[in-house]
């Protein structure tokens, strides 16, 4: 069985929300289910207005946890990012019945999200997503759209124990796997850069800031 790699965890996730947006609780109402690919780095427009409700996954650190001769064994953490725009607010929304789509609040999305995603192995060979908090991201008008719409984003973090399997002699697939996770580490008997490598891939945690945390 192949290991639980980064983009298939991440792409499992989005799977899955977006089978279950078409029934149950959701009915449809999320708009947008993708990996985040830098939609946070610039927010003034009406872009992420435009995407709401969505829902997207991002993978947000890894830790080697412990290895063997042949694999090595990862703690991970992926956030689901959830927002929603809203001409009333979340408060007031979440007191009438069931919200309909321009009324779901982020908030109410992610505690779905974390609910449908939580005690899942997705099909891989992974430890369960575990829900480690619900993290307000953002909430207020975006600089620079048009309309009264407010947005607020929730990220849900889940915890995700993977593994990586250790390459046969010469084939270099350990470090294949080893730079999926970490862009700037330098094989040994490699001359140090003067400046750390950059990740093609978007990263969440820098183009955007926590609030406060709830479980």
């Amino acid at each position: 069985m192949m290991p639980g790699t980064i983009f298939q965890i991440e792409q499992a996730m989005i799977d899955r929300v977006k089978l279950v947006n078409t029934v149950a609780n959701f009915g449809g109402l999320i708009k947008t289910v993708d990996r985040y690919s830098g939609q946070f780095a610039d927010e003034n427009d009406d872009r992420l207005i435009e995407m709401c409700p969505f829902v997207l996954v991002s993978h947000t650190g890894s830790q080697r946890a412990s290895a063997s001769s042949v694999q090595v064994n990862w703690d991970g953490e992926f956030t689901v990012v959830c927002g929603a725009a809203s001409m009333r607010t979340q408060t007031l929304a979440s007191r009438v019945g069931g919200p309909a789509a321009q009324e779901l609040g982020s908030r109410q999305l992610a505690e779905l999200v974390r609910d449908l995603l939580a005690g899942q192995s997705l099909g891989l060979p992974i430890r369960n997503l575990m829900p480690l908090s619900i993290d307000e991201v953002y909430s207020g008008t975006p600089d620079g759209a048009s309309g009264q719409h407010r947005l607020s984003v929730t990220g849900v973090r889940f915890d995700c124990g993977y593994y990586t399997q250790r390459s046969t002699a010469g084939d270099g697939g350990d470090v294949a796997q080893l730079l999926e996770i970490h862009a700037d580490w330098v094989q040994p008997g490699t001359p140090a850069p003067t400046t750390l490598p950059v990740s093609p891939a978007p990263d969440f945690q820098s183009d955007v800031q926590f609030g406060g945390s709830s479980t």
